[in-house]
């Protein structure tokens, strides 16, 4: 059984979403966010988590897949920015998921949007319906 950080857990919980398993984890070290200049526009504009306060300390992005879907994407990734000790930010990223005939697994990216509440309706009009919520995990 997988245990995840906890912050993250609670993180996420609040705002209605929970966890599948554990996607990705990006360590930016100090002074080398303006290397990701096209990441880090997506983030502030798409995800609305402005970085610049953060652009001389450590930064971490972990990816999570969530347990969620929606009707239009079936696989919600929900990322947390971490700098220091605190979250400093999360957005989620819409994507579809495609076993392809040769078993290769391909994932379409979807929609990047800021963290919402996962019962939030005007947001939910533009993904898609949440078909599955499960926060027993």
């Amino acid at each position: 059984m997988e245990h995840f950080n906890k912050q993250h857990v609670t993180y996420l919980n609040e705002y209605g979403w929970s966890i599948e398993r554990f996607a990705s984890e990006t360590n930016y070290a100090a002074g080398t966010l303006q290397s990701y200049e096209d990441h880090m526009n997506t983030i502030r504009t798409q995800g609305n988590v402005d970085l610049t306060p953060f652009i001389e300390e450590e930064v971490v992005e972990t990816g999570y897949i969530l347990n969620e879907k929606t009707d239009h994407y079936n696989q919600i990734v929900g990322y947390i920015l971490e700098s220091g000790e605190n979250i400093v930010g999360g957005y989620l990223e819409f994507n579809h998921e495609v076993k392809q005939i040769d078993g290769i697994i391909r994932i379409d990216k979807g929609e990047t949007t800021p963290m919402f509440n996962s019962n939030d309706m005007n947001e939910q009009s533009i993904l898609g319906h949440i078909v599955i919520h499960n926060n027993n995990k």
